[in-house]
């Protein structure tokens, strides 16, 4: 399994993200396989797990980064709940005021 990562401008969202969930699905759901959302310092981040590093090429815009470079707390978009919660917390809810 390897991880990349993408800073994404909100506009590109949606098209990062049914990217990634084309290849989810084409690939079978694999249990390893996901696409979470992180708060970066400026914009968001898209961070992705793949299979093997022969499928970055399908996803457009993200470069392959080492475990360290994970954000801590992140927002599962496309993947298994139980493999998100071996890498990934919840963001805490922060209520304004």
């Amino acid at each position: 399994m390897i991880w990349a990562r993408r800073v994404i401008a909100p506009a590109e969202w949606n098209e990062a993200q049914d990217q990634f969930e084309n290849l989810f699905v084409k690939l079978g759901c694999p249990g390893q396989m996901m696409l979470v959302a992180a708060s970066g310092p400026d914009q968001p981040v898209l961070f992705a797990s793949l299979p093997n590093a022969c499928l970055l090429h399908a996803l457009a815009g993200f470069e392959r980064i080492n475990d360290g470079e994970l954000s801590a707390e992140a927002s599962l978009l496309v993947g298994h709940n139980h493999a998100f919660e071996k890498h990934f917390t919840y963001p805490k809810w922060k209520p304004e005021g």
